[in-house]
């Protein structure tokens, strides 16, 4: 059974206080920006970063992305919740990099107190896409509604699948002004599992999400610049690693990635 980090409706205490000052040199997304950046269907890039550089990247993006406010804050606080079966499918899946495979979980947005279930997946040819129903906010069980929806979405039925872990974190999405992209940054990582817990602070991970692969674009022209690398990076995988007996071995190079960056 998944943790419980924090309660259902409270958000994450902060230390930050740069981080609202460099969000406050972005303009805000509009919603027609935002309905024009929804790509559900996307390719996904990811990157690593240590928090201490979390500042410089955001300045040095303010002129090409607007922000996206979650009920007035610039920072959202989330809280996930991953289904697994009992092998853990969905990470062997993972770490195999078996494709096409998926992976469903719970997600609670705490300030606008909404919760969807998510089916995520990766199809043969590397692109990503999501599919998701609203749920009472706070639910953490698949009902008979939410069965039927990860039954309709996943090749994994949703009998077979139950809480493995929990993970909270912060976030920041910026959207494109006028490239075909968003960027969420998430740091302030927390994960449990059972009675077990562990804070990730000192890193932050990156995702560029694009309607199909581009250097072209400011995000990943900076982060280059910045001499940070894209890496296959999943938040569930690499928290399960931390938690659980299982096999690390495909997570090593991020793993030891996060320990350079946290030293």
């Amino acid at each position: 059974m998944a943790a419980d980090l924090v309660g259902i409706g409270s958000r994450l205490e902060s230390s930050d206080a740069t981080v609202p000052r460099v969000l406050s040199r972005f303009e805000e997304a509009s919603p027609e920006l935002l309905n024009a950046r929804l790509l559900l269907q996307r390719t996904d890039r990811k990157y690593l970063l240590a928090r201490r550089d979390l500042d410089d990247l955001l300045t040095r993006l303010a002129g090409d992305y607007r922000v996206l406010r979650s009920a007035g804050h610039l920072m959202a606080s989330y809280r996930t919740v991953y289904f697994d079966t009992p092998e853990l499918r969905t990470f062997e899946d993972h770490r195999r990099d078996r494709r096409p495979r998926c992976k469903v979980r719970i997600r609670h947005h705490l300030d606008r107190a909404l919760s969807f279930v998510e089916v995520k997946c990766k199809g043969r040819d590397g692109r990503t896409s999501k599919a998701r129903v609203e749920r009472p906010f706070g639910c953490e069980a698949l009902d008979s509604d939410a069965r039927r929806f990860v039954d309709r979405h996943c090749a994994i039925g949703a009998d077979r699948l139950a809480p493995v872990l929990a993970l909270e974190f912060r976030r920041v999405t910026l959207v494109g002004e006028r490239v075909d992209e968003r960027m969420t940054i998430d740091w302030e990582l927390r994960i449990g599992r059972g009675v077990t817990a562990e804070c990730l602070p000192d890193v932050a991970i990156v995702e560029v999400k694009q309607p199909r692969y581009s250097n072209r674009a400011p995000s990943v022209r900076t982060l280059r610049a910045m001499h940070v690398q894209e890496r296959g990076i999943s938040k569930y995988c690499i928290a399960l690693t931390r938690l659980a007996p299982v096999r690390p071995h495909a997570f090593r190079p991020v793993l030891r990635k996060m320990e350079q960056l946290s030293a």
